[in-house]
This record gives C-alpha cells, structure tokens and sequence, in this order.
C-alpha cells in the first residue's frame, strides 16, 4: 500500500519538476506528466503517482496499470457520536428502575473491549416530576468508567440522552475509534422508548488519513519497522493534519511485470491511497485524475 497525502489542492496533474511540495502528480512510464488534468487518463495506461517534499526528496509508486473501474472516491463525510435516547420515565411512587450501559470500545492495543455499568434508583412514596431521570444523568455523569465514554443530559421531565465522546487519539498508539453502547431499562412504563441514533464514523477526518500515512508511508509505521528504526526516516515527511478534512481516493491496480514474487507466475497488485484537502464533491481528485465529465466522476 502506498499513500499520499496532499497539502495542496490543485487539480493540475504537472511534471515532477514544475509540481508544488506535497503536490500529488501523475506520471506516464517516461516521468512525463500525464495531462492537464482535463482528460481522462486512458485505460490500461502505465502510470505512477509521485510528490516531492520541501526538501527536495521525493517518492513514487510502482509503475501500474491505469483502469478506471478501479478507482474509488470518498468524498469528505463529517463523523457524529452515537445518541441513545430515553424517553417516557414515569416516576411512579416506590418503584426501582434500573439503567445498564454495555460498552464495546478500542483501546490501545487495538483490542475490542467490553465493560458494563450498572445504575438504579428506587423512588420513596411521594415522586416529584422528572425525579428518576434526573438521579440517573447524575449516576451516569459521576460514574468513574463512563465520563470518558458518554455524557448523559436530562429531556425534559421523563426523557434522558446518553451521547458518545470523543476518544483519546495518539497516532500509532491510540487507534482512531469510536464509542458503541448498548443500553437496557426496566422498571419504565410499557411505552417507555429506547431510540439509538447510531454513529457515523465519516470519511476523510484528519485522524484517519494520518493513521494511513503513518501505516503506509512507513517513517514509524509497521510495514517498514521490521523491529528496527528504519534508515529513511530522513526522507520521510509526515503531511497529514489530524484537524484536517480530506476527500481520499483509492487506486486498486496492477504491476504488469515481473510476474508475481511469490508464485511466479501471474501480476502482482498494490493499493495506492491519495488524500487531498477537501473540495465540493471532490472535484480537486477528479480532476487530477481527468475526471472533470459528471458521468465519469468517482465522486458521484
């Protein structure tokens, strides 16, 4: 896998030479650049991706196979928490209600973790309106293994909302996660409603185009560690902002010669990632790709 991440966003597709730093150019198999970015590369075309840094050095793909049924596009998608809604608490005189939080997270090694909360409260003979919901915003607020999961908030006098946060994220360490909860009541009218608004994680946030760099650029990612502290770390620029917003694209492709390592026979393939700042329904990416036809754009 070979990513790029852009600091620029233009839609030129230029020579190595004449491109900006950080600047994601297509090559043909002379190092010329393909086009102006206003036709589409042709299929079956050899190709390769490359980008200078500031400092002069530069990196390039395999030479591939250019087809256009193997490109994908992710435009940039803004991510939201998880909203787990309950409603119709009817604070009735000497009643336990109970309220488990069932939590399914990543940690730092990348593992799927489990913990469950556990919270009640009993009612006395005289209930004042919206007793129970409020006790059980302050349980699960106050809980020391939920405040850095979910936050609780009291709907008016018998509804409560239990929002995901966002998690503890260190490139390489932390991976980029979010929080996912399950959430069971009893005691609570035969109505009572248990709503999740599910989460969505997006598409281009600046965490994840990091953790692809950090992956597949290899300065400390796995694929060029070997147990060791690579040599080329020098030559290595990091340009993903873990801020940032990013459309992605995705080139699945084919390295036409020598026959594959292993079976000796057959092509070999690689995955190429390219990552730009965000532009309206990814025009920068089809365009240096030569997708500027609607019909014809990944980002559709």
């Amino acid at each position: 896998m070979h990513v790029f991440v852009s600091t620029v966003t233009s839609d030129i597709s230029e020579n190595l030479a004449a491109s900006s730093d950080n600047q994601i150019v297509i090559l043909d198999k002379n190092g010329a650049a393909i086009g102006d970015g206003s036709v589409v590369i042709p299929e079956g075309t050899l190709i390769q991706v490359a980008m200078k840094d500031a400092a002069g050095n530069a990196r390039f793909s395999p030479l591939v196979e250019f087809k256009k049924a193997n490109v994908t596009g992710l435009s940039y998608e803004a991510r939201t928490e998880q909203i787990t809604t309950l409603d119709l608490c009817d604070d009735t005189p000497n009643t336990r209600y109970t309220l488990r939080l069932n939590f399914k997270h990543n940690v730092e090694l990348f593992s799927n973790q489990s913990d469950q909360y556990f919270f009640e409260y009993t009612t006395g003979d005289v209930v004042t309106a919206g007793e129970v919901m409020s006790n059980f915003v302050l349980q699960v607020n106050l809980a020391g293994g939920t405040t850095d999961k979910v936050v609780a908030a009291y709907v008016a006098t018998d509804g409560m909302t239990i929002t995901g946060l966002a998690q503890t994220w260190s490139l390489g360490l932390h991976a980029d996660t979010m929080v996912l909860f399950d959430t069971t009541i009893t005691g609570f009218v035969a109505a009572a409603t248990n709503v999740v608004t599910a989460p969505v994680k997006g598409h281009g946030s600046g965490k994840q185009v990091a953790e692809l760099e950090w992956f597949g650029v290899g300065a400390s990612g796995a694929p060029y560690r070997h147990g060791s502290v690579p040599s080329n770390a020098d030559l290595i620029a990091f340009n993903a902002s873990s801020s940032g917003s990013y459309d992605v694209a995705s080139l699945d492709c084919v390295i036409p010669g020598p026959s594959h390592a292993v079976a000796g026979a057959g092509v070999g393939r690689c995955q190429i990632i390219l990552a730009m700042p965000i532009a309206a329904a990814g025009v920068e990416l089809d365009e240096v790709l030569g997708f500027t036809d609607d019909s014809l754009d990944i980002f559709s």
